[in-house]
């Protein structure tokens, strides 16, 4: 059993020395060069994926009008929480690959890949089941009127139609950078967004196609990308090959993917939530203000926009530490892996701090970016500096939290991803509006755009504080303190 286990690259999955030598290399390269090579290629993916719903969003605009914007506004929760059921998988998936290649267990790793793929179309399955009793009621809970409900339920049943493909390209994605190729993974996203692009134009625009063509573009796009990534891992030089995925199915593995995959999942998830509620805070508030509810509206999606881009960069360089930690935890190389963490949180502040910089000096850029009206751009300039005041640490959260799922202490990761989204800003959402106005030259809705800016910074005091132990325990594992290996999560 114990040789089974220690199997080299090449006598487990047949893969050429040069394809193993893309996995090893994590373990052996500068870490600061490997950081880079994978980030970068992940900050882009992040923005791709971004650019799905916006891309959607252009056209309909333009062919379908003003109810079809709405209508591709309430699907937006649901097509929220697709993306966590594949980033609950896919990043689950990821982290206890990375592990397993760096404890030298690949034909573990392969069984990853299997399982989690299975995983994911199980979850289409099911999503094809219950689809035709919940979505409509799911589209009326988003808000969805009868103007636009029917508009809303042409998009969505098309695209829980092609979910499999998205749940593939997207989820199964990860697993592509795990085995050391970070620009094939951004290719596999690069080319769905083209295609969306080419097959949003002709489906809505020339075919006069409506939300149902809308939603067929994307599909056809996730197909793209789907055979894409698939075509990786089929091939016959694979360095991660996907062997016989219903042999390869493992309940406890699978038990273990969607333990490692929550954080992000909820993050997702937390993102859906938090954004109703501010919305519904914005209307109350905002109809007392003189801004009004859809100049508060308004004003709300030029800090969302704006907030993602600056959020954007420490995401995807916690998307591209992620392999390098966990195939450096599974290798016992301690002394790396904390090398690499250091690094990420300085390289996410390094980038974050110019760009928040531009919005505390140049508000009214951004401002005017977003085409408002004159009468929102200066009420538009102080939300922005209220609502992103502490984002130069946002980093340390965010890629601390993303540490300890790839260290596979999924516990930690998910109770550290609640605190930004869930346990700590909907309660300042509320309370924050009554008491801030009391203690702060603010107003009640200015107090509202101020909340995430406290969650931030008490998230952020939280992770340093688990990352501080964290640190202290690695420095105990370096030294070989016996009982260590015991207790790690990664057994």
């Amino acid at each position: 059993m114990r040789g089974e286990r220690d199997k080299t690259f090449d006598e487990a999955g047949g893969a050429s020395p040069s394809a193993a030598a893309k996995i090893d290399r994590m373990g052996t390269e500068g870490t600061f060069k490997l950081l880079l090579e994978f980030s970068i290629p992940a900050v882009v993916g992040v923005l791709v994926q971004m650019l799905y719903n916006v891309i959607d969003a252009v056209y309909v605009g333009h062919a379908v009008g003003a109810d079809g914007l709405a209508a591709t506004t309430v699907a937006n929760p649901t097509m929220t929480a697709l993306v966590a059921v594949a980033m609950l998988v896919g990043v689950g998936g990821n982290a206890l690959a990375a592990i397993k290649l760096g404890e030298r267990r690949k034909d573990m790793a392969e069984r990853v890949v299997g399982t989690s793929l299975v995983l994911l179309l199980g979850a289409a399955a099911l999503l094809w089941i219950a689809s035709p009793f919940a979505l409509e009621p799911i589209l009326r809970y988003s808000g969805a009127d009868e103007a636009v409900l029917p508009l809303a339920l042409d998009f969505m049943a098309v695209i829980i139609a092609g979910c499999p493909l998205q749940f593939i390209a997207f989820g199964m994605n990860n697993f592509i950078r795990t085995a050391g190729r970070p620009n094939r993974a951004l290719g596999s996203m690069l080319v769905g967004t083209a295609s969306n692009v080419v097959l949003g134009y002709l489906f809505i625009i020339v075919l006069d196609g409506g939300m149902r063509g809308a939603g067929l573009a994307t599909v056809c796009s996730w197909g793209v990308s789907a055979a894409f990534v698939m075509q990786f891992f089929l091939k016959k030089d694979s360095p991660l090959p996907l062997v016989r995925p219903l042999r390869s199915f493992q309940p406890r593995t699978a038990l273990r993917v969607c333990a490692l995959g929550v954080a992000p999942a909820v993050t997702e998830l937390g993102w859906a939530v938090s954004s109703m509620i501010i919305n519904n805070l914005l209307v109350s508030y905002g109809s007392a203000d003189a801004l009004g509810s859809d100049g508060a509206l308004a004003i709300m999606r030029v800090l969302s926009a704006v907030g993602l881009f600056t959020f954007m960069p420490s995401m995807g360089i916690a998307m591209g530490a992620q392999p390098i930690i966990g195939y450096n935890y599974g290798a016992r190389n301690f002394r790396r892996m904390k090398r690499v963490l250091a690094q990420a949180i300085a390289l996410g502040v390094a980038i974050t701090a110019p760009l928040w910089a531009t919005v505390v000096l140049a508000p009214d850029l951004y401002a005017h970016l977003f085409g408002l009206p004159d009468r929102y751009l200066g009420e538009t300039a102080w939300a922005l500096v209220l609502y992103l005041m502490f984002i130069p640490i946002l980093p340390v959260q965010t890629i601390g939290s993303n540490y300890f799922d790839a260290t596979g202490q999924a516990v930690k990761a998910t109770v550290l991803t609640l605190t930004r989204q869930i346990l700590f800003l909907i309660p300042l959402l509320l309370v924050c509006p009554i008491v801030l106005p009391h203690l702060l030259p603010i107003t009640p809705l200015e107090s509202v755009w101020f909340a995430p800016s406290l969650s931030d910074i008490t998230s952020t005091l939280i992770v340093s504080v688990f990352l501080a132990f964290e640190w202290r325990r690695l420095k105990r594992l370096e030294r070989g303190k016996p009982g260590e290996a015991r207790r790690s999560p990664s057994k």
